[in-house]
């Protein structure tokens, strides 16, 4: 059962590359493939996800079932989420070299060397995580896990906590400018702003929300000094030859990434999704052949196949189910339906709505509504608000409620991702450890976002 599964979730990854030189219709194909995914890997789900996948799963058939919405709707809303399954799947190629290579090792070497309390290495896994989540996008997670864990399992005492906080956070506030983020692509096309005119404020809004998360976990937490455990084979490992020749190798990555994840943008080949499996396919390759004569490759190979891609069967379940429930919430227009009835609110509240639908936003997103649904029903909600904010100020109080959402729903895929890959608990993750920290960035967020027009 479980190789049938890993075999379904190639296929589905599969089916997007095919899609990047092909012209094809692939939803049937990927109907089934999700259908079968479904099947197969529910049994073999752990106890918390498969609650929250019947859950989620129950309810987008009773939306979808009462609104007696056709049959082409229950296909397009089952498989609305799958493109992330895919792109998990190829991002998680990257933990091959880095595990044969020992690049962990490298990043240990460096750790040591450069860094003497938790909160600068914090700020260093957030600022790493922000740079690669810039164009990796949901595909980070497996590679800063790769990287950063058993580095982090050697030098700090609540490693998990750490580096999921800072892979999460790091994560969101990437989402405030990068381009190829697609609630970013969302807000622009609500607000009718171009992402030159955003940059600079999403940019800055970032960098608030990096400093802040810094600053709260120095005051909070992390400042005391990094431990430093002996690890078997030190010496050989951490040479500062391997250590500079390796982190070359990281940066060539990350710039091979973003350089053909530009290049394939600028000529207009493929979609978002498309091009990032291509762009990861290719340099997870080339990667992936360095290493083709060392002698660990085979047993790597082997454990990917073993643990690798079943790690993600939890999450690819899930997001079927998840998918489901989005597709109904838009398909059925139940968000349309409310949205005269969240007009005559907002209208009511005045300058308070500025404060009011980032609220709501988060809300509903921590009740399991998607982001991207959000971000275009409530968006379009302030637009037509006679606000004393210009389109600018409106897209970063969407993006700033965006971001929280992305951090402090338990329901959102980073979180589930991250948690999944860290074996931690999504309510930890999103509430526990980072409620206190969103409700400061949501205040500075609205502040920055209010006052913007006037700097």
């Amino acid at each position: 059962m479980k190789n049938i599964c890993n075999i379904t979730i190639l296929v589905i990854a599969l089916l997007y590359v095919t899609t990047i030189f092909f012209k094809v219709d692939i939803l049937p194909l990927l109907f089934v493939s999700s259908l079968f995914l479904f099947v197969c890997g529910f049994p073999q789900q752990g106890k918390e996800f498969k609650k929250i996948t019947l859950f989620f799963l129950s309810l987008g058939a009773a939306i979808l079932t009462y609104y007696q919405l056709p049959f082409l709707s229950w296909m397009q809303s089952l498989v609305s989420m799958t493109n992330v399954i895919a792109i998990i799947v190829v991002m998680q190629l990257f933990t091959l070299p880095i595990e044969i290579g020992r690049y962990n090792s490298t990043i240990e070497y460096w750790l040591k060397k450069s860094f003497a309390k938790e909160s600068s290495l914090f700020l260093f896994v957030m600022l790493v995580t922000h740079i690669f989540a810039s164009f990796l996008l949901f595909g980070t997670v497996p590679v800063m896990v790769s990287l950063f864990s058993k580095a982090l399992k050697n030098n700090i005492s609540n490693y998990k906590r750490f580096l999921a906080v800072a892979i999460v956070r790091g994560y969101s506030m990437a989402m405030c400018w990068a381009p190829g983020a697609v609630i970013m692509l969302i807000v622009l096309q609500v607000t009718e702003v171009s992402w030159f005119e955003l940059f600079v404020p999403g940019f800055l809004l970032s960098i608030i929300g990096l400093a802040t998360a810094y600053g709260f976990e120095h005051i909070t937490r992390l400042n005391k000094t990094i431990l430093t455990k002996e690890t078997k084979g030190e010496t050989e490992l951490h040479t500062a030859a391997l250590a500079y020749r390796q982190s070359a190798h990281i940066i060539f990555v990350v710039l091979g990434l973003l350089i053909l994840i530009s290049f394939f943008e600028m000529i207009s080949f493929g979609s978002g999704t498309g091009r990032i499996l291509l762009a990861g396919l290719l340099v997870a390759g080339f990667w992936l052949w360095y290493y083709r004569k060392h002698p660990r490759i085979g047993k790597v190979l082997r454990t990917y196949w073993d643990s690798g891609i079943i790690k993600a069967s939890d999450l690819a379940v899930f997001f079927v189910a998840i998918g489901l429930f989005s597709g109904a919430v838009g398909k059925s227009g139940i968000l349309v339906q409310l949205q005269p009835t969240f007009q005559q609110a907002v209208n009511q509240l005045g300058m308070l709505s500025v404060l009011a639908v980032p609220l709501i936003f988060i809300f509903l997103a921590m009740i399991g509504i998607h982001p991207f649904i959000l971000a275009v029903i409530l968006g379009k909600i302030l637009m037509a608000l006679s606000l004393p904010l210009p389109p600018v100020s409106i897209a970063l109080l969407l993006l700033t409620a965006s971001c929280i959402s992305f951090i402090a729903s338990p329901f959102a895929g980073m979180v589930l991702n991250t948690a999944k890959f860290l074996n931690v608990r999504p309510m930890n993750l999103s509430v526990k450890w980072n409620l206190a920290y969103s409700v400061l960035f949501l205040a500075e967020g609205i502040l920055f976002a209010c006052f913007w027009n006037r700097i």
